[in-house]
């Protein structure tokens, strides 16, 4: 019973989404002022708003991401989300959601609300964002960009007004991705929750989680263009150390996770989205 209220419930998500996208080009039909446009520069997207960069949008993109050595996602994601946002000079605000398949299952994959500002030369924005697919968690992303380099970090820590002041590192637990142009750099660790029990580690005064393991860490380097998005690297014990164990010990005085016996080669490709490092 449960099952088909759950697929009826995806049935009418998608049947949603079907007609605003209709909608887009109906009523961009009627508004002169307002109209759908295709950005070359984002090619899984299609946006309803004025001519001008002041003003009010509605965007409805694809969600498609294809993931290859990293249990925790592998597979393919494939879906739709909506944003809307409203910009104001060089200040641009943003909330939206996207629903999605993955491993088997169709729902609600990811909301978020952000802030940026961006002058054309230099620029930062924030997001704070909630996944619903997988394990469940509030994280939040600070990017930076200065000219064409480009700076994303994401970490729970940064959503820590908005998950009751309460954050501990599980899950989807640290993201570093250094961007040059189209050209990147980056990592990303998940981790299983923890207890926080601990047992003696002879690297760390603070020892090592009893439950808590590294899941995925991948290093990996990609290139990213018009909207789509290349990660190719390995997932091991070294990504492990430099996404999470290494810079928690020198910054935060941490326990370290497990590392996990894997060493996998790390894949995704698919649409590149500003509100998820994963």
């Amino acid at each position: 019973m449960i099952r088909k209220q759950k697929q009826k419930s995806g049935n009418y998500l998608c049947k949603g989404i079907m007609l605003l996208f209709v909608l887009f080009f109906i009523v961009g039909g009627v508004c002169s002022q307002y109209k759908v446009c295709y950005d070359n520069d984002r090619l899984t997207t299609l946006t309803y708003g004025p001519e001008r960069s002041n003003g009010f949008r509605i965007s409805l993109s694809l969600v498609a991401m294809f993931t290859v050595g990293a249990s925790d996602r592998n597979g393919l994601r494939l879906g739709a989300g909506l944003m809307f946002s409203q910009t104001i000079d060089n200040w641009t605000f943003t909330v939206g959601a996207d629903a999605y398949q993955a491993k088997q299952k169709f729902g609600m994959g990811t909301s978020y609300a952000g802030v940026g500002f961006d002058d054309g030369f230099y620029g930062m924005t924030y997001y704070v964002n909630k996944y619903y697919q997988g394990d469940k968690q509030v994280s939040g992303i600070v990017s930076l960009h200065l000219d064409d380099f480009n700076i994303n970090f994401e970490d729970d820590i940064l959503a820590f007004p908005f998950t009751g002041f309460k954050v501990y590192d599980r899950y989807r637990t640290a993201a570093l991705e250094f961007r040059y142009k189209g050209f990147m750099i980056g990592t990303n660790v998940y981790t299983t929750d923890i207890n926080g029990q601990t047992d003696v580690s002879y690297v760390n005064s603070k020892g090592v989680y009893l439950t808590g393991k590294q899941i995925s860490s991948p290093i990996y380097a990609g290139y990213a263009t018009n909207g789509l998005i290349l990660r190719y690297g390995l997932s091991g014990k070294a990504g492990g150390f430099a996404g999470q164990n290494g810079w928690h010990r020198a910054f935060f005085n941490t326990p370290d996770f497990n590392t996990g016996n894997y060493k996998d080669h790390f894949l995704q490709i698919g649409v590149d989205k500003p509100y998820t490092l994963y």
